[in-house]
């Protein structure tokens, strides 16, 4: 066979191949700029499995005992969020989404919704403050009113302003000073920070759907949404896990500590 029709048979095959290979990689460092697939989500989860300490129990799984929480706790679905407290696509969720959540999901004994607060932009120079008085809130039972709060007044995060906004929403006031100069959160919203990277946390809000257990404090993971999303996001996938484990009878009654 003449070189010139060898030649032209070759490209005539390779080109096409390598036209399909070259798609093939853009489509994949494509689908890497997006939010994390659950295929994507599940390897790093394996990933956390072998760099798992603290509060990190096993693969998949987060312990939820003792944290700032709404709702019933033997309520068969769980979102944990992994938010700061200067993050204003946070503050977006807290105020446009979560009162629907509160209402349809939380009130009515199907969701328990626990809060992870940490510091992974090292622009939020004042979110580890505001995270340790929210602690110290929790500790009077006030946290959700005191994240409320700094969230409306999120031009008044500085640690100056903490002591008010504490006092604006009922807290004892030198209990809460106690709890503040003791420092006795640091290390507890520093290992959350951690949790938050083991578990790939890039930007917050993040949140991690879970199914909760009889009998266990800690929550297996299911699946993850990035990002404050409208509610219509919450509702399909809340819909889809829903079905799959409806909750037990006389969970109606919302309980927040």
């Amino acid at each position: 066979m003449p070189a010139v029709v060898c030649l032209s048979l070759i490209l005539v095959i390779v080109c096409p191949v390598l036209a399909i290979a070259t798609a093939a990689n853009s489509s994949v460092q494509g689908e890497s700029r997006t939010d994390t697939t659950q295929s994507e989500f599940d390897r790093l989860m394996a990933v956390a499995r072998k760099t798992q300490r603290g509060t990190a129990s096993t693969v998949g799984r987060i312990d939820i005992a003792d944290r700032p929480s709404l709702g019933a706790e033997d309520a068969p679905l769980v979102i944990v969020e992994v938010a700061s407290f200067e993050c204003p696509y946070c503050r977006r969720h807290w105020l446009d989404t979560m009162p629907t959540l509160r209402q349809r999901y939380i009130g009515t004994g199907k969701l328990r919704y626990v809060f992870i607060d940490v510091v992974i932009d090292p622009r939020h120079r004042h979110a580890q403050a505001a995270a340790e008085a929210a602690h110290c809130a929790d500790e009077q039972g006030q946290y959700t009113e005191f994240r409320d709060r700094i969230y409306r007044n999120h031009k008044a995060i500085a640690a100056e302003f903490l002591e008010a906004h504490a006092q604006a929403v009922g807290i004892d006031l030198p209990e809460f000073k106690r709890c503040i100069a003791s420092g006795s959160y640091r290390t507890q919203v520093e290992g959350d920070t951690e949790l938050g990277r083991r578990l790939r946390v890039r930007g917050t809000p993040s949140f991690f759907w879970a199914r909760a257990e009889p009998g266990r404090t800690d929550v297996r993971l299911v699946q993850r949404i990035s990002g404050a999303r409208p509610m219509e996001h919450f509702t399909r996938q809340f819909d889809a896990l829903y079905e799959q484990n409806p909750p037990a009878k006389g969970n109606m009654v919302e309980a927040a500590r």
